[in-house]
C-alpha cells in the first residue's frame, strides 16, 4: 500500500472553512469515492463532507458480472453518519476500518460498517495531514502505526495490538512517501530520511553490517540534505530512488539493472549518487519488457536549458536515443522542451514531450501506430506528431490529443471504431470539435466540451487473436451529460458533478453485442444546494 502526502498543499484545506456557496458545496475535494470496501457484501462506501461538516455516506453496489449493461446496480441512498467532520482518510484495501479528521483536528478510527457497538477510537490530536496509517501533526511530527511499523528497527516485534498505537519517528516532516516496506520523508530543513527494509540499496543507507545491500529493518536515518523532491520508480521489479536537490542536482540510488541509476554502471548503488546538474523537472517510468511480467525503469530529466536527457531501460526504444540499447548514463535526446510526460503508471513503452512551440513529440514501441508514422515499427528517435497541442492522453494502444483550436484527435489501434473509418491503423483522426479537455478513467477516455457536455471519445480495450489485433468494441452512444464540472470514480462506477449542483452516477459497460456505452445517469440525492 503506497501513500503520498504534502503538508504544504493539503488536499483537506477546502473543508476547513464553512462556505454556503454552490462552488464550495460541490468542490471535488469534499468527496471520497470508494474510500472503503465491504468485501462481504460486494460494496464500496463513498463519503461526502458538507459545508456544515456533516459526514454523509452511501454504498456503490457491485454485481457479480460488472461491466455488463443489465448488471449495473444503482447506489444506496446517502445517509447522515456523523457531525463535526472535516475530512475522510480513504483506506483502500483495508476494508474493516477508515479514518476521519474531526473539526478539532483530532484523528479517529472507525469500522467501515459503522457498527454502533464498536466505538470510534481517537488516534491523534492536532493533526495537519492525515493519511492511511500515518499522519503529520501541526508541529511536523510524523507518526506511524499499523503495517507502517513492520520494518522499523525497534518495532519489528510489536504485537498486533501494540502496532495500533501511533509512534513518532521523524520531527518537522513536510513531505512523506511511505509504503509498508521502504519509506521516506523530507523535513523542513531539507533532510531526506529513509527507513524500513531493502534488497538492492533502495534505502540509500549504505550496505548492511554484513557488507550486503539487503537490510531487514532500519530506523529513520538521514541519507541526503537540501532535498526539494523525492521520486521512486514504481515498477514490478526492484525500485530505483531519486532526489532532486534545491541546487538543481539530481541524485539516484537503488536497483540499477539496465542503468536506471545513471552512474555509468549496472551495479547496485547503496548511497545517493549524483547523476546530473541543472535539472528542473524529472520523471521515472516503469516500462514492461516485451512479454515479461517485470517492469524496468527509464528516467527523463528536463534541464534548465530546456534540453531533455534520458537513461535506463531501452528495450523498445523507450529512451529515444536512436538505439534499443539501454543507456547507463544520461544522454541528450531533444532540445527546446517545455513539458515532459510525468505519468509514472503508463506501462506503454512510449514517451512524449511538448516543445516550447506547442508541438507534440513521441518515441518508443509504437506497436499500434500511436505515433502517427503510418506503420507499427518502433520509433527510436523523437518524431513530431502534431503542432499546437494543449492537452494529450497516451494509453496502452492509442493516443488522444486536444489542439489549441479545441479539436480532439486520436491515433493508434481502435481509433477507427470511433470515427466510423475502416482502416485499423490510421493517421490522426478528428474525433470531436469544441473540446475543452480530456480525462481518462480506466480504459475509457472522456471529453469535456466547451459547452459543458460530457462524452465518451475513446475506449482502449484491445484483444489479440492468433497474433493479430482485434478490437470488437465500438461506442454505441457518445454523449452522457450536459453542464458537467468534473468526474471521478472507476469505469464500473463513475460520478459526475454538474455545474448546477447535481451528483450523477453512471457506469461504462460492454453490452453483449460488443458495443461500449454508458448506463443512464441517476442522481444521488445529496444536500448539495
Amino acid at each position: 500500500m503506497t501513500a503520498l502526502t504534502f503538508l504544504c498543499a493539503s488536499t483537506f484545506c477546502a473543508c476547513t472553512n464553512i462556505d454556503t456557496s454552490a462552488a464550495k458545496k460541490t468542490d471535488q475535494s469534499r468527496f471520497y469515492f470508494h474510500a472503503a470496501k465491504k468485501y462481504e457484501s460486494n460494496k464500496k462506501t463513498n463519503f461526502y463532507v458538507d459545508t456544515d461538516n456533516n459526514l454523509w455516506a452511501w454504498d456503490s453496489v457491485y454485481p457479480e458480472t460488472p461491466y455488463i449493461y443489465d448488471a449495473f446496480l444503482p447506489p444506496t441512498k446517502p445517509e447522515l453518519m456523523m457531525n463535526n467532520i472535516k475530512a475522510v482518510v480513504p483506506t483502500g484495501m483495508y476494508n474493516d476500518l477508515f479514518y476521519v479528521l474531526d473539526t478539532d483536528n483530532s484523528l479517529w478510527e472507525l469500522p467501515t460498517d459503522m457498527n454502533p457497538s464498536i466505538p470510534k477510537k481517537k488516534l491523534l490530536d492536532d493533526v495537519a495531514v492525515p493519511n492511511m496509517e500515518h499522519a503529520i501533526t501541526a508541529n511536523g511530527d510524523l507518526y506511524v502505526w499499523g503495517d507502517q511499523t513492520r520494518y522499523i528497527s525497534g518495532m519489528v516485534g510489536l504485537t498486533k495490538e501494540e502496532m495500533k498505537t501511533p509512534r513518532c519517528i521523524v520531527k518537522q516532516a513536510v513531505h512523506t512517501d511511505l509504503d509498508t516496506s521502504t519509506s521516506f520523508a523530507i523535513d523542513q530543513d531539507g533532510y531526506l530520511w529513509s527507513w524500513g527494509k531493502c534488497r538492492y540499496g533502495e534505502l540509500g543507507q549504505g550496505e548492511s553490517n554484513k557488507g550486503e545491500s539487503y537490510i531487514r529493518s532500519s530506523s529513520p536515518t538521514i541519507i541526503a540534505d537540501h532535498v526539494a523532491k523525492f521520486y521512486r520508480s514504481r515498477d514490478r521489479g526492484e525500485p530505483t530512488m531519486y532526489a532532486l536537490k534545491t541546487d538543481g542536482t539530481l541524485w539516484a540510488w537503488g536497483y540499477n539493472q539496465y542503468g536506471a541509476v545513471g552512474n555509468g554502471t549496472m551495479e547496485t548503488v547503496s548511497i545517493p549518487t549524483k547523476v546530473l546538474d541543472h535539472v528542473k523537472t524529472f520523471t521515472c517510468t516503469a516500462c514492461p519488457s516485451n512479454g515479461a511480467f517485470d517492469t524496468y525503469t527509464n528516467a527523463f530529466a528536463l534541464r534548465e536549458d530546456d534540453s531533455l536527457w534520458a537513461w535506463g531501460y531501452n528495450g523498445e526504444g523507450n529512451l529515444g536515443n536512436g538505439t534499443t540499447e539501454s543507456a547507463l548514463s544520461p544522454v541528450k535526446i531533444l532540445d527546446d522542451v517545455a513539458e515532459i510526460e510525468t505519468d509514472i503508471n503508463m506501462y506503454t513503452n512510449l514517451s512524449f514531450a511538448i516543445k516550447k512551440d506547442g508541438s507534440l513529440w513521441g518515441w518508443g514501441y509504437n506497436r499500434y501506430g500511436q505515433l502517427c508514422t503510418g506503420n507499427t515499427e518502433p520509433v527510436l528517435l523523437p518524431v513530431k506528431i502534431t503542432d499546437n497541442v494543449k492537452d494529450y492522453c497516451p494509453l496502452y494502444a492509442s493516443l488522444y490529443f486536444v489542439k489549441q483550436d479545441n479539436t480532439l484527435w486520436g491515433s493508434g489501434f481502435n481509433i477507427s471504431s470511433f470515427s466510423n473509418d475502416q482502416p485499423e491503423l490510421t493517421s490522426p483522426v478528428l474525433l470531436q470539435e469544441n473540446v475543452d479537455h480530456i480525462q481518462t478513467i480506466d480504459d475509457t477516455v472522456f471529453s469535456f466540451g466547451k459547452n459543458g457536455s460530457l462524452s465518451i471519445c475513446g475506449y482502449n480495450d484491445v484483444v489479440e487473436i492468433n497474433d493479430s489485433f482485434d478490437s470488437p468494441y465500438e461506442i454505441n452512444r457518445r454523449k452522457i451529460l450536459d453542464n458537467v464540472a468534473w468526474i471521478d470514480g472507476v469505469c464500473g462506477d463513475i460520478f459526475a458533478m454538474t455545474n448546477d449542483g447535481k451528483l450523477m452516477n453512471f457506469s461504462v459497460v460492454t453490452v453483449y453485442d460488443g458495443k461500449v456505452q454508458p448506463t443512464e445517469p441517476v442522481e444521488i440525492p445529496l444536500p448539495l444546494t
